[in-house]
């Protein structure tokens, strides 16, 4: 598995825990996140592209992911900050590769991913200030 395939699980991870998430939202985290969530299908578009260039088939999305109980909209907004972190911590992970195109692409996902994060916690009254979005503690 490369670490564009994990990024792309972690892609549509998060659009499944998006459309289940929003639902309970209002206000501006709802814009945020139907924006989010946007953005998150935007970069799976890429990434199918990069596939589809490359000759490979990407991999599908699971039908359906764990995201738990969502009974309001603080449940929702910890759900939608973890579904974050984690796409900035994989996409993070993949700097790291060999291959000079997969870690571009990997980077660029990252840059992207970092400031999606940045704008849902300032949405959501979170702190945004970390230097290394995604890093392990």
């Amino acid at each position: 598995m490369t670490a564009i395939d994990t990024g792309l699980a972690a892609e549509y991870a998060a659009i499944y825990a998006y459309g289940a998430a929003a639902v309970h939202l209002d206000g501006d985290p709802r814009e945020r996140a139907e924006a989010l969530e946007s953005e998150h299908r935007s970069r799976r578009d890429v990434l199918l592209d990069h596939y589809a260039a490359a000759g490979a088939d990407a991999p599908p999305p699971e039908p359906s992911y764990d995201v738990g109980v969502i009974g309001d909209a603080a449940t929702a907004q910890e759900l939608l900050t973890t579904v974050e972190e984690s796409v900035a911590t994989t996409w993070r992970a993949g700097v790291a590769a060999s291959d000079p195109e997969e870690r571009q692409l990997c980077l660029d996902m990252y840059s992207a991913a970092a400031v999606a994060l940045a704008r849902w916690r300032l949405a959501v009254g979170q702190a945004v200030a970390d230097p290394w979005p995604g890093r392990p503690e």
